[in-house]
């Protein structure tokens, strides 16, 4: 499905799902280095060469679970209670990622949560995705995914679109 189609059809259904927070156990997240450019940035080879304006603190994360490395890096802002996520983009790898279909259902139990957002078939650079108001994620290649999640009560699912419209591999 075309991604204009698609946020098409987000609108005309008013859905606009809360954040998440995918939650990383202290003792399995490690900090790591990762290159920062003044347009975008690079996360684990996959360089997102846009990213949304007025983004808060990053910071990088190491982990696995079930079989899947990722590489993450979370932008956060202050807010009156504490901090807030403001994006979320993880880069998966993994065998068990094998096909469109294996990272859909893998992904979509990885995930766990709690609003149930409705996810919209999509292709990204001619690769399968899925789409809902704040989150895309997509296979780059077997054996690599990516996920972009936004604060969607700050930013629009454009915002989420238009950062996975940019990455691409890099070597």
């Amino acid at each position: 499905m075309r991604i204009r189609t698609v946020l098409a059809a987000l609108a005309a259904s008013g859905g606009a799902a809360a954040a998440i927070v995918t939650a990383v156990p202290a003792a399995t997240a490690q900090p790591v280095a990762a290159a920062l450019s003044s347009r975008g940035a690079v996360i684990d080879h996959v360089a997102f060469e846009h990213l949304p304006g007025g983004l808060g603190q990053s910071s990088n994360f190491r982990y696995r679970f079930n079989r899947v490395d990722f590489t993450a890096r979370v932008w956060e802002s202050r807010s009156s209670d504490g901090w807030r996520v403001d994006l979320d983009i993880d880069v998966m790898r993994g065998s068990r990622l094998s096909s469109g279909a294996a990272l859909h259902d893998w992904f979509i139990g990885y995930e766990q949560r709690a609003s149930h957002p409705h996810y919209l078939p999509v292709r990204v650079h001619g690769h399968p995705g899925w789409l809902c108001p704040d989150q895309l994620f997509w296979l780059m290649r077997p054996g690599l995914a990516v996920s972009v999640q936004i604060d969607g009560t700050r930013w629009p699912t454009w915002s989420v679109v238009r950062t996975a419209k940019a990455a691409h591999l890099r070597r």
